[in-house]
């Protein structure tokens, strides 16, 4: 969002540690809760009222709504990935959406849908192999 590059291969997130990839938004999505700063660039867009006093509550008040659910996600994804990566067997009789599903099972408020295929989309274990192009 902040460069201006023409090189796709220095662009952005290219050739950045994917550990560092997280830092901007975790500083982006805490840095907002900081009352003068925000409180300095939200305006409405057709009048320039700053945000009211209210709604900045309200803002502060739902932060942390869900937050044990976003951890059983976030320890989902750690241990799938670490069984996909440690004891699964891709010769075996078990598959990966079936690894999926019994890890779920543990770490999921609801178990997920029989046609949920989760993995699918889960680029985070394929981070950090390396770079072919």
């Amino acid at each position: 969002m902040l460069t201006r590059q023409d090189e796709a291969f220095v662009a952005g997130i290219s050739g950045i540690e994917w550990d560092a990839v997280e830092l901007p938004s975790q500083f982006m999505e805490n840095w907002c809760y900081h009352k003068n700063t925000l409180l300095s660039i939200a305006k409405h867009y057709e009048t320039g009222e700053p945000l009211p006093e209210e709604i900045y509550a309200k803002l502060v008040a739902a932060k942390n709504f869900r937050a044990g659910t976003f951890s059983l996600r976030q320890i989902r994804f750690a241990s799938v990935d670490m069984e996909l990566h440690t004891t699964y067997d891709p010769s075996g009789p078990v598959s990966v959406y079936d690894v999926d599903r019994r890890v779920a099972e543990k770490t999921q408020v609801l178990a997920p849908l029989p046609e949920d295929r989760f993995l699918c989309g889960f680029s985070h274990i394929f981070a950090g192999l390396p770079r072919f192009d």
